[in-house]
């Protein structure tokens, strides 16, 4: 059911240059992750204090928003590709006449240019050019609600794009003395709150996300390299890494992890151009002794805890727990797509799509993004599969999970 309103705003120049009133939105659970619920109270402008969106309203009113997964290979289809979350929206009452949504260029770039929004309903999508776009929103009126997100022209030219350094530490457990600090590159516009909440889902309480100013400018494609004042007894793993992150709006795995072989009250981190002298990101980091002692901006925010030990399908616990193991280990053997084709997990249009990527990494990515869109029963048939095919990775992840 779609909610269709007029193009014109009659509220649209008298308000164009006022701010918004930030509001902090309801949260309720919805398929395992947050629904935000905003209940407006007169007509104006208001901004989510979580998602950065901005609802300009026509009069008192009643709104329902999520993220939900884009669909990559329809957005390539049409040469474009993800330059923020895709947010679904519900309006139960009242009436929004325009919607901003965060991007993350900087707008003296030229990256602005080659920005657009998708409006995306069932399997099809249309492009809406904005109606402006100001240094940190795009704004368009709205025409009916659906889904909507910002996407990018692919073929446009690869500029500095504003970007976000999150931390997320794993503290010692005694008596052992070591720790990981894993360091996520990540664009501007992520849920931030929905980059926690999905670590905690994949990995417990066993990290903490660690609150420092993120702020930075990272150039998409380009190598960085992470470095800390620590004499001895860590290891930073990988070197150097591109970032390949500018457009991921669901998986949030690091870019960077720093074990620590003994136990330290605070680490400096520096990240650099590969090669070059000036950092882009300099922080003083204070670790904490343990979990409890981090203040978890979720736990704040985040609706009453689901039932103990919920039932979870096999194969979607599975790829959720050692998908960054999985694109670095899995093989892709022949037997392995055979056998997905077969169950009509994958066809034949998607294999091509799979092997089209320019290296295997990408590969496995592609081919794990397919299989967690598609559903539980997907990823149940891709866990039987990988089982037959390649036992011993299988039972090697497991045993380490137990």
């Amino acid at each position: 059911m779609f909610i269709w309103f007029s193009l014109d705003c009659p509220l649209l120049e008298h308000h164009h240059m006022s701010s918004p009133d930030e509001f902090t939105p309801e949260i309720h659970d919805q398929e395992n992750k947050g629904e935000y619920r905003f209940q407006c109270p007169s007509a104006g402008l208001f901004q989510c204090s979580i998602t950065g969106l901005v609802f300009r309203m026509e009069g008192e009113g009643e709104v329902l928003y999520r993220t939900v997964h884009w669909d990559r290979r329809l957005l390539s289809q049409n040469g474009k590709r993800p330059a923020g979350p895709l947010f679904k929206f519900t309006c139960l009452k009242g009436s929004v006449c325009q919607l901003h949504l965060p991007h993350c260029e900087i707008y003296s770039s030229g990256g602005c240019d080659f920005l657009s929004v998708a409006h995306v309903t069932d399997d099809n999508i249309e492009f809406i050019p904005p109606r402006e776009i100001t240094e940190t929103h795009i704004i368009i009126n709205i025409s009916g609600f659906s889904a909507y997100g910002d996407v990018k022209d692919e073929d446009s030219p690869i500029v500095p794009i504003r970007a976000l350094v999150l931390l997320f530490y794993k503290p010692p457990v005694v008596p052992k003395t070591r720790s990981i600090l894993n360091v996520l590159l990540l664009p501007r516009n992520v849920v931030i709150r929905e980059v926690q909440e999905e670590w905690k889902r994949r990995n417990g309480d066993k990290y903490s996300y660690i609150e420092t100013n993120p702020r930075c400018q990272l150039t998409p494609n380009k190598e960085y390299e992470l470095s800390t004042d620590l004499t001895d007894e860590y290891i930073i793993q990988p070197k150097d890494a591109e970032f390949v992150d500018f457009e991921s709006y669901e998986n949030y795995f690091p870019t960077f992890q720093l074990f620590i072989q003994t136990v330290v009250e605070q680490v400096h981190l520096l990240l650099k151009d590969n090669g070059g002298e000036e950092s882009v990101w300099d922080r003083l980091v204070w670790l904490p002794a343990s979990p409890t002692d981090v203040t978890s901006t979720v736990s704040a925010v985040s609706p009453a805890a689901p039932p103990a030990n919920p039932f979870t399908p096999p194969g979607r616990d599975f790829i959720r727990r050692h998908r960054m193991a999985l694109e670095t280990r899995m093989a892709l053997l022949p037997s392995l797509f055979r056998s997905l084709q077969d169950c009509r997990v994958l066809n034949d249009e998607e294999r091509e799509e799979v092997d089209s990527k320019s290296t295997k990494t990408l590969q496995k990515q592609a081919l794990l993004d397919m299989v967690v869109r598609k559903g539980a029963r997907a990823q149940k048939h891709f866990y039987q599969v990988l089982k037959e095919v390649d036992p011993w990775l299988v039972e090697d992840l497991e045993e380490q999970s137990d």
